[in-house]
């Protein structure tokens, strides 16, 4: 942290032993500041939602899972999830705590971190690391000690679309969370597994967002948590498609269909700003993109990584009573 305000003072240096200054992670002018604000983001979210104000928050610039103690990484420089559960924990003395990543990256820094916990549910659903950065976050990372069994990592393949995700995502999360019943629940819910977006390779719309908010939240009021929700912004690298998807998932939570056009005033907004075209319509058409497997490869293929995630949870005593639950195939 000292590293990082000293730096945010000059706006120019590195720090190589602390990933500062890199291509991922450049040093700019008031980094701290901007960084810091993220996390208060989180923070004050948290405020809200524990004091009754309300029962779910969305701090959209937030969700930098990468970070970690001792380094930055993947434009993360303070990890505000992590920081959001032990905020959790120290000062609401909370026991359960579920941590949902749907980010097309792996949410390694927060996933390790509790890797050795039982307090933290660690849920990532990410494309593959065989095909994009961390590199990391295979179904045999279930944790370690105490936390065996709470890091689930469900990877998918390039092409995947959104039905694909839907079945897998029945097929493993509700039971692990009813068994788990978390009191609360923090998503951070990147925008980049998206199909226009810039860095993923995902097939994922609109629809699929709205489902996920939707869903989601649908399992939160089940749970101990009560709706207890955090959202946090995560990755995504088309302005276009980020801010629809936020909106999807928004729209979700709160049981809202989704609106035909965009509204004038944003595109309008993005054109003389930013000279970027945006789309009129506000969710994506329901597109098929089964046609891109013709062979199922890529449904065979993601099967492959559930079944080996299923064969490991299948060990652990705590998910017991999940185990014919694991045998369902959607």
């Amino acid at each position: 942290i000292n590293t990082i305000k000293e730096l945010s003072y000059t706006g120019y240096g590195s720090n190589y032993k602390f990933g500062l200054g890199t291509g991922d992670c450049p040093v700019f002018p008031e980094m701290h500041e901007v960084s810091r604000l993220i996390v208060g983001g989180a923070l004050e979210g948290i405020k809200r939602i524990q004091s009754g104000e309300v029962t779910q928050a969305f701090s959209l610039l937030g969700g930098l899972h990468h970070a970690f103690e001792s380094r930055a990484a993947g434009f993360c420089y303070y990890n505000d999830p992590v920081i959001a559960i032990k905020h959790l924990q120290q000062e609401y003395g909370l026991e359960r705590i579920l941590y949902i990543d749907t980010d097309v990256h792996h949410g390694d820094g927060v996933l390790y971190t509790f890797y050795e916990s039982e307090k933290v549910l660690g849920i990532s659903i990410h494309q593959s690391g065989y095909y994009i950065f961390p590199g990391t976050g295979f179904p045999k990372e279930i944790g370690k000690k105490k936390g065996l069994g709470y890091s689930i990592n469900i990877p998918l393949v390039p092409g995947t679309w959104d039905d694909l995700y839907i079945q897998m995502f029945e097929e493993i999360i509700p039971c692990l969370w009813e068994k788990f019943d978390p009191e609360f629940i923090v998503w951070q819910c990147g925008a980049d597994g998206h199909f226009r977006d810039l860095l993923g390779s995902l097939n994922l719309t609109t629809n699929l967002y709205h489902f996920l908010g939707k869903r989601i939240s649908e399992l939160s009021k089940k749970s101990s948590a009560k709706g207890k929700l955090l959202l946090l912004g995560g990755g995504g690298y088309n302005p276009d498609s980020v801010a629809r998807v936020w909106l999807a998932e928004l729209l979700g939570i709160t049981g809202i269909t989704i609106s035909d056009e965009s509204p004038q005033e944003w595109i309008n907004f993005c054109k003389q700003k930013y000279n970027i075209d945006v789309s009129k319509k506000l969710a994506d058409p329901k597109i098929d993109f089964k046609n891109v497997d013709p062979r199922g490869s890529i449904r065979d293929e993601n099967r492959r990584y559930l079944q080996e995630l299923k064969n490991e949870l299948k060990q652990i005593e705590a998910w017991k009573s999940c185990y014919h639950f694991f045998e369902r195939t959607i």
